[in-house]
C-alpha cells in the first residue's frame, strides 16, 4: 500500500530538494499524475515555460528521487484475487529482522512497521483463495519471530491512492506479473518497459519489441482503457511533507457502513478505504503532515461521524518495503 511515513532511507529526497520544489515543480507533477506520457510540448504549453525547461525540471526530479513516471498495474486485472492486510504481533526477534525476512516473500508487496495493535502490517497479494490461505497460515507464520498473525480482509476496495510512494523500499522482491483474461504475453513485455521508463516513446518501445508502432499504441491504449494500467508520475511523499500515516479500523453501526465509507473516501487524508472482513468493518490509511494532525483526524473528524462505533488506530513509523507499481485503479 502507499504508506508515507518511512524509517531511515538511503532513497528519501535531499533537504535541499524537498525545500526546493516551486509552483512550477508542483504544477509538472501534478499534470503528469493525469498523463504520465504528455509530451514535453504540451506540458511546456500548460505551464508556460519551454520544452527544454519541462525536460530539465523532470530529470532533476527523477535524479533526486522526488518522483517516478510509471506504469500502475491493477492487481485483479494481472491475475491477484485477493488483497489482504496481514496485521503481525513479533516475539524473541527485533521487528526489523522479522520485517527484513518477510518483505522477501514477493507476496508482500508492503511492509510497514506500526506502534500499536501489531508490529508490522503487510499488504498481501494473492492469486485466489487457497494462494492466500497458504500465505496467512503457514508461510507467513512460519517466519521465525512472527508470534500471531491476524488478518482485514479486501472486500471491496473503495479508494486506492496510488500517486504516493516511498521510494528507495522497493528492492525487494516483487509477486510477477503473470497472464491474465485481460493480458497477454505481448502486454505484459509492453508494461515491463514501461515500468523502465513511461515516457518513453512508442516507437522505442516497437523497436525493442519488434512490434509496429501502431501495435504498441493501441495496446497501451487498450490497457488504459480497461484500467490494467494507469501511467502516471508517482511522488515520494517526503517531498510533499507528509510525515505521518496510520492504519485505522472502524466499527460501524448496523447499516452505516455505506454512508460512513462514503464520507471516508471523501477525506483528502484518505490513501485507502477498503470495505473489510475482520475485526473492523472499514479499514483506512491515512497519511497526513503531522502526528498532531493525523491524530486530530482520527479523533475529531472520523470518531464522531455518524454511524461510527470505535475506530482502532496503528501508527506506521518505518517503510521496509512498498511495491508501488501495484494498485487497485478503482478511480
Amino acid at each position: 500500500m502507499i504508506k508515507p511515513s518511512r524509517g531511515p532511507n538511503m532513497g528519501a529526497p535531499s533537504r535541499s530538494v524537498r525545500n526546493g520544489l516551486d509552483d512550477v515543480d508542483r504544477t509538472l507533477i501534478e499534470r503528469l499524475r493525469t498523463d504520465g506520457r504528455a509530451s514535453n510540448r504540451s506540458l511546456a504549453v500548460a505551464l508556460g515555460v519551454n520544452e527544454a525547461t519541462v525536460s530539465s525540471r523532470l530529470r532533476r526530479l527523477e535524479e533526486d528521487r522526488v518522483v517516478r513516471v510509471v506504469a500502475v498495474t491493477d492487481m485483479e486485472a494481472l491475475g491477484h484475487e485477493f488483497l489482504a492486510f496481514a496485521k503481525v504481533q513479533v516475539s524473541g526477534r527485533t521487528v526489523g529482522e522479522v520485517g527484513a525476512q518477510l518483505a522477501e516473500m514477493p507476496e508482500n508487496i508492503g511492509v510497514v512497521v506500526t506502534v500499536g495493535a501489531s508490529d508490522l502490517i503487510l499488504s498481501v497479494l494473492a492469486r485466489d483463495r487457497h494462494h492466500l490461505s497458504k500465505l496467512l497460515t503457514d508461510a507467513i507464520p512460519a517466519v521465525e519471530g512472527v508470534s500471531r498473525v491476524r488478518c482485514e480482509l479486501a472486500l471491496d476496495v473503495l479508494l486506492f491512492r496510488s500517486e504516493w510512494a516511498t521510494f528507495g523500499s522497493e528492492d525487494r522482491p516483487v509477486e510477477p506479473r503473470g497472464e491474465s483474461g485481460q493480458v497477454d504475453s505481448l502486454d505484459l513485455r509492453i508494461i515491463d518497459l514501461l515500468q523502465e521508463d513511461a515516457r518513453s516513446s512508442n516507437r522505442r518501445v516497437a523497436a525493442q519489441l519488434g512490434v509496429s508502432e501502431g501495435t504498441v499504441r493501441a495496446r497501451i491504449k487498450r490497457l488504459e482503457d480497461d484500467r490494467v494500467i494507469r501511467i502516471q508520475a508517482i511522488s515520494d511523499t517526503t517531498a510533499f511533507n507528509l510525515s505521518a500515516s496510520a492504519y485505522v479500523g472502524v466499527q460501524v453501526e448496523g447499516g452505516k457502513v455505506d454512508s460512513v465509507a462514503s464520507a471516508l473516501v471523501g477525506f483528502d487524508e484518505a490513501a485507502a478505504v477498503v470495505r473489510s472482513l475482520g475485526d473492523y468493518d472499514l479499514w483506512v490509511v491515512l497519511m497526513a503532515s503531522s502526528r498532531e494532525a493525523l491524530i486530530d483526524l482520527v479523533l475529531n473528524r472520523i470518531a464522531t461521524l455518524p454511524g461510527v462505533k470505535r475506530t482502532e488506530t496503528t501508527e506506521s513509523c518505518g517503510v521496509i518495503k512498498h511495491s508501488y507499481t501495484w494498485a487497485r485503479l478503482v478511480s
